[in-house]
């Protein structure tokens, strides 16, 4: 195959995602024989398969020829992207620009970096709340007690405010589902009325998922918005100075994912597990509580604001609390109207004794 031929055809499997066999094709053909475009195919694909490091080597081995050129400034950018060395990432892009790449994605790549870049030195700068060791040991405690063991955890990278990982408990028999419990929102105390401060002011969250949940491609959306509710959640009392509690909603302006129309987080006590277990007694006296996340659709949403939250309780199956289901049956059969909703200035709670109702959240939050 000549020279033409092959790069057609490259280019040809990379439109198709088949970047393992772009791959697997170029290491049939020996080093000495590749040139400048030869290599950055061979780079695009290894980027494509997240072996970045490898990218970034063999990119800057053409940097002199590749220092003006608008391709593979972006290749170097993107590879230290997800490296996530950002702001090295937003100079590349910057160039990529500069030497003729200016198209959506690269500009798009450049403000991702420069706002995580700015994020990790607002970070720096800052020193978020966190549990103290003491603390931490009565939380795994609890959580080990009374929701299970757990093997796996998904470490936050970067914790501007508040630090929230995120453990992961595997189905046992007995409880055919899986746990995914926040460690870290309950460091920050929330704005709750005088009458609930040391009882409702800590929470941490969790939400239960179906057996068969794919961990293994969290870079999908429909399997990653689980983990991304459990940390807006966990940080929306710090950002609206407000607080979360049982009977809360907090919409999310439209479905979570494109294989669901669930739509709005509802947080109530922990169902299927002992009675002790949505509250944890920490060492000064104070209580940190656990929130169960239930997903609503907008028509149960609209019905749990207008007649209150044990209305749309007593309609929903027993299952549907047990653990999400994304295609369950929505148990309000016509629409109601959407009342509006909103915070009490003075205190930062909802104005809804009966469990508050949060302005919608909208679309999707970067992933931390």
């Amino acid at each position: 195959m000549d020279r033409i031929s092959l790069i057609r055809r490259l280019h040809a499997l990379h439109e198709e995602d088949e970047h393992g066999r772009i791959l697997g094709e170029l290491d049939g053909i020996p080093r000495s024989e590749w040139d400048f475009e030869i290599s950055g195919l061979y780079a695009r694909a290894l980027n494509n398969e997240k072996r970045y490091e490898e990218a970034l080597k063999l990119l800057l081995d053409f940097a002199e020829e590749g220092k003006n050129d608008g391709v593979w400034n972006f290749r170097v950018g993107y590879s230290l992207y997800y490296l996530e060395r950002e702001e090295e990432a937003a100079a590349y892009f910057r160039k990529a620009i500069d030497y003729g790449d200016d198209c959506e994605d690269t500009r798009e790549m450049l403000r991702y970096s420069l706002e995580e870049a700015e994020q990790k030195k607002r970070a720096a700068d800052n020193h978020p709340e966190l549990y103290t060791e003491e603390e931490i040991v009565r939380l795994d405690e609890h959580v080990r007690k009374y929701f299970g063991r757990y093997d796996n955890v998904f470490h936050e990278v970067e914790s501007p405010d508040i630090h929230v990982d995120i453990l992961k408990i595997d189905p046992v028999p007995g409880r055919d589902y899986f746990i995914l419990v926040t460690q870290g929102m309950g460091a920050h105390r929330m704005n709750v009325p005088p009458d609930l401060k040391n009882t409702r002011d800590r929470a941490e969250l969790l939400i239960c998922l179906p057996p068969n949940w794919d961990f293994d491609n969290l870079d999908d959306e429909n399997n990653y918005w689980p983990i991304r509710w459990l940390k807006i959640m966990a940080r929306l009392p710090g950002d609206e100075n407000a607080w979360l509690g049982w009977g809360h909603t907090v919409p999310n302006g439209g479905p979570f994912s494109d294989n669901t129309k669930l739509c709005t987080m509802l947080l109530l006590f922990p169902g299927g597990f002992d009675g002790k277990a949505g509250e944890c007694g920490m060492p000064d006296g104070s209580i940190v509580n656990f929130y169960q996340m239930t997903p609503l659709y907008g028509e149960e949403t609209d019905l749990k604001i207008q007649k209150g939250v044990n209305v749309i309780l007593d309609l929903l199956d027993r299952d549907c609390l047990e653990y999400v289901r994304i295609d369950r049956r929505n148990v309000c059969a016509t629409g109601i109207t959407r009342t509006a909703s909103s915070v009490n200035p003075e205190d930062g709670s909802p104005d809804d004794t009966d469990g508050g109702d949060y302005p919608v959240m909208g679309g999707l939050w970067p992933n931390t």
